[in-house]
């Protein structure tokens, strides 16, 4: 019980300094001219341009909006982790995990989406497969590297699932560990594409992860658990449409990152994948669309994320948040439940 109470007291405290910090932080990234500027440009340097895009953002209303408020989440979360939660090993590892993630979708945005949004050249490399893959190579070894140190904790020496059977961690196994794992963050920063869309959908995740540590019995990452929620409390309210604020890589790359690597030191990684399963439907949805138009020169959705593609086809955006909110609500029904099997 003492666990529990100390988690509710760091999660009170996460809401009053996120709700302090936040409209500082907003005035900020007006001031430095951290704001979205979509702009029309031709898609991958090739044939058609971004002009549905632009229609579904509603670029003319839009544009201006700052798009880096996942620094809210990025700076809190480790400052009170590292002040309020005993930092064993693995904390550790976590901690710096959320602050090099939160580090590179800072960069990402900073300088490849608002040092280029002037650059119709490099805003339209940044659409091409090649420029893709480089990124999310370097990720996938960022990530790597982040697997190693928590192997090298020596807390996190097997995989197991469902208590059947166990996995040893090898230099193989860690890698692909560590590629799936930079997936899990890439579906994050995929989903954070409508107002509330990513926000809400990891809040939803965010509680059901602690209703099924708590019920298992694992309380280590409570209190982390908590503060996070604290700040995606008062992120939601400033991102519920319309917007104050995007999110953005400096809070959807921490949040993606802190589920799986939460989920894989606890041994819940089935329960995961369906807790989150919505993200990687998202996920999936822009590979299709990379893949075909790389290799078949065709569309499989109007336009990628799967989200987008609904909102072209009527969905107002709107019913399209709510409606994976709901679908994310029943995998974490069923995610808690495989969990406790």
């Amino acid at each position: 019980m003492e666990d529990i109470k100390h988690s509710f007291e760091l999660l009170f405290i996460s809401i009053l300094v996120s709700s302090i910090f936040a409209p500082i932080m907003i005035n900020l990234l007006y001031k430095f001219n951290q704001v979205s500027g979509i702009k029309k440009t031709k898609i991958g340097g090739g044939e058609g341009d971004n002009t549905l895009f632009m229609k579904i953002m509603k670029s003319g209303a839009t544009n201006g909006t700052p798009n880096m408020g996942g620094i809210l989440i990025w700076i809190i979360v480790p400052i009170m982790t590292m002040l309020f939660v005993p930092l064993v090993p693995v904390v550790k590892v976590f901690v710096f995990g959320f602050l090099l993630f939160g580090l590179w979708g800072f960069i990402d945005v900073v300088v490849f989406t608002n040092g280029f949004k002037d650059n119709e050249k490099m805003k339209a490399f940044q659409e091409t497969f090649e420029w893709r893959m480089l990124k999310l190579s370097f990720s996938i070894l960022l990530n790597i590297g982040v697997m190693y140190l928590l192997y090298r904790t020596g807390q996190f020496n097997s995989l197991s699932f469902f208590e059947l059977f166990a996995v040893n961690i090898t230099p193989v196994i860690l890698v692909i560990i560590g590629v799936v794992g930079q997936f899990a963050i890439y579906s994050a920063e995929l989903t954070d594409g409508a107002d509330g869309l990513m926000i809400g959908i990891f809040s939803i995740i965010n509680i059901s992860m602690m209703v099924l540590l708590y019920l298992q019995g694992q309380y280590l990452f409570l209190p982390i658990l908590a503060i996070i929620l604290g700040t995606q409390i008062i992120d939601l309210y400033f991102n519920i449409p319309p917007a104050r604020f995007w999110n953005g890589g400096p809070g959807a790359m921490p949040l993606g990152f802190t589920m799986f690597f939460v989920a894989l030191v606890t041994d819940n990684i089935p329960a995961y994948f369906l807790m989150t399963s919505i993200t990687w439907i998202i996920m999936a949805s822009s590979a299709i669309q990379i893949l075909s138009m790389k290799f078949f020169k065709k569309r499989v959705f109007k336009i990628a994320p799967i989200h987008h593609h609904l909102q072209a086809n009527g969905w107002p955006q709107y019913k399209v948040v709510m409606r994976f909110w709901l679908f994310t609500i029943l995998g974490c029904v069923v995610g808690i439940y495989v969990g406790l099997i």
